[in-house]
């Protein structure tokens, strides 16, 4: 999933749990629940499977984020602790495998291996094309903004 969504449910989960804390683990865990779903990135050519392409599309993703949060902080979120929180839970997995990716340190094959069990369980039998996925994915964001506002 794009980080956008994934902090977009962070940020739902946030709203929705008073405990910091709570929020986080909940938002940690949504990550990989939401990882299940086809998003087509299984499928994609290898070329862009590069550790460059990848950090260069987690940029992309990441300032489109930053832009979405601070639109809609103006007006509906107000980033408390919970949100905050949930919001990190719920991208810290990517960040690892991106930090796995770059540096292929041993210390994080676990999560690595985690991560990719989640991502494969229906995706190793079927996933959609990229830009089928793409499109979901951003349909599926602007559904879950209608949750924030």
């Amino acid at each position: 999933m794009f980080l956008t969504v994934h902090g977009a449910i962070g940020i739902i989960i946030g709203q929705r749990i008073p405990n910091p804390l709570l929020a986080f683990i909940v938002g940690f865990i949504s990550h990989y629940i939401f990882d299940i779903i086809p998003h087509g990135d299984s499928r994609a050519p290898d070329k862009w499977k590069n550790p460059i392409h990848i950090a260069f599309a987690a940029l992309i993703d990441l300032i489109v984020l930053i832009i979405f949060i601070l639109c809609l902080g103006v007006n509906t979120i107000i980033l408390n602790w919970n949100t905050a929180l949930a919001l990190l839970g719920s991208l810290i997995p990517d960040f690892l495998q991106g930090f796995y990716f770059l540096t292929n340190k041993k210390k994080l094959i676990r999560h690595q291996n985690i991560h990719n069990f989640f991502h494969n369980l229906i995706t190793k039998n079927w996933d959609f094309n990229l830009i089928t996925g793409l499109i979901l994915q951003i349909i599926f964001f602007i559904l879950l903004i209608t949750f924030i506002i």
